[in-house]
């Protein structure tokens, strides 16, 4: 009997006990599913600080906490705190995808790419067909320099979702850095195709083009961009060079004059300036712009640089002065052809022949192959008798 009433008893107390903690459990959750949606709208109202206020004052370690912890301090700029509930949430859920999709960014933003990339691969796994997820993983791979997965993966992005313009402008720049043109042009045919206006691009289009020296594609599509755009330094760059080779010297002006006025000041503008000044028969002007890219030059290209001042001093006839810029060729390049030069302006400047023949000597005995400079070097020494 005192046995039947002690068991009685027991069965009754784990009712109540039961009863208890379920409705604690059910309080619990009530009260949670409350700080949780106040939450909400306090990261709807853009009140973040306040959230995370609200958020400290819940004792829940809840996966639905820390996502939500890691959102506020990520919407603040704030990437290390911002990771640490992430990384305790994926502990929780190790395939929570707002944890895995949030760390992607924040490790990137923070340049941990290699764990970035992790989190986008951890993703895919998750979804292999997600265009989303490739992109974000080839562009963190491109990130860490490794050219072998980005191209893959933004491949397989583009495979998954063909309209993708971020991800076929991001494979067409990687493309474009491995000098694989015709690929380049495949991505951008098809892309204009379907957005004709979209800048970028447009843009690549051209920079692909130019290295292929197919100069007028170059100009006729970036005149197109210029009717959406403002002129950019590159942009003009790239026309002005194209117009160049195109030999519309005014067209080379007016993009030099660009970059001049914007502050741009390369050896490069003032050797356009004056090869075009030149063409258009400005001698005079061609030489002050010539004069303005020795003094700016401190690369291989000085040699060209006064070259073309000694021409354009040749055709000033300024003999003197061109056989001093063809001597300052001659001493940065070593070229035989500048020899030939020194040899003509002696031989023109002055009637003592004795420089200019040990010029055009010295000139036969170099090893510039150009046939019509070796046979006037011979005619001419043959002339004076000493050939």
């Amino acid at each position: 009997m005192k046995s039947h009433l002690r068991t009685s008893c027991l069965v009754v107390l784990c009712l109540f006990v039961t009863s208890t903690l379920a409705q604690q459990l059910e309080g619990r959750i009530d009260a949670d599913h409350g700080v949780l949606t106040r939450v909400d709208s306090l990261i709807a109202s853009y009140q973040f600080e306040k959230a995370l206020d609200v958020l400290s004052m819940s004792d829940s370690l809840d996966v639905q906490v820390l996502l939500r912890v890691g959102l506020c301090h990520f919407r603040l700029g704030a990437s290390l705190a911002a990771i640490r509930p992430y990384e305790r949430a994926l502990k929780m859920d190790s395939s929570n995808i707002t944890a895995l999709n949030q760390l992607g960014q924040l490790y990137a933003r923070d340049g941990e790419y290699v764990k970035a990339f992790s989190s986008f691969k951890k993703l895919i796994e998750l979804d292999s067909t997600n265009g989303f997820y490739c992109k974000q993983a080839g562009f963190m791979a491109l990130r860490a320099n490794d050219v072998t997965k980005a191209k893959f993966w933004l491949e397989q992005a583009l495979h998954f979702n063909p309209a993708d313009t971020e991800a076929s402008l991001g494979l067409g720049n990687l493309l474009m850095d491995l000098e694989q043109y015709e690929a380049v042009d495949s991505i951008t045919r098809w892309t204009l195709s379907v957005e004709p206006d979209f800048k970028p691009m447009l843009l690549l289009s051209a920079k692909s083009a130019f290295e292929q020296q197919n100069y007028l594609t170059v100009t006729g599509t970036l005149n197109k961009l210029l009717e959406k755009t403002d002129t950019t330094a590159l942009v003009a760059r790239l026309l002005g060079v194209s117009y160049f080779h195109l030999q519309r010297y005014d067209s080379v002006i007016s993009c030099m004059q660009f970059l001049l006025k914007n502050r741009y000041d390369y050896e490069w503008i003032y050797y356009y300036m004056g090869v075009s000044f030149r063409e258009l028969g400005d001698v005079p002007g061609s030489i002050s712009w010539f004069k303005l890219a020795v003094q700016k030059s401190i690369s291989e290209n000085t040699k060209t640089y006064y070259a073309q001042l000694g021409q354009s001093y040749e055709e000033a006839g300024d003999y003197q002065a061109a056989i001093r810029a063809y001597r300052a060729a001659y001493n940065y390049s070593q070229d035989g052809i500048m020899l030939y030069h020194l040899a003509r302006n002696y031989d023109v400047y002055y009637r003592d022949k004795t420089t200019a023949l040990e010029y055009y000597k010295k000139y036969l005995e170099s090893d510039d192959t150009i046939r019509l400079a070796r046979e006037y070097a011979r005619k001419r020494m043959q002339d004076m008798g000493h050939f």
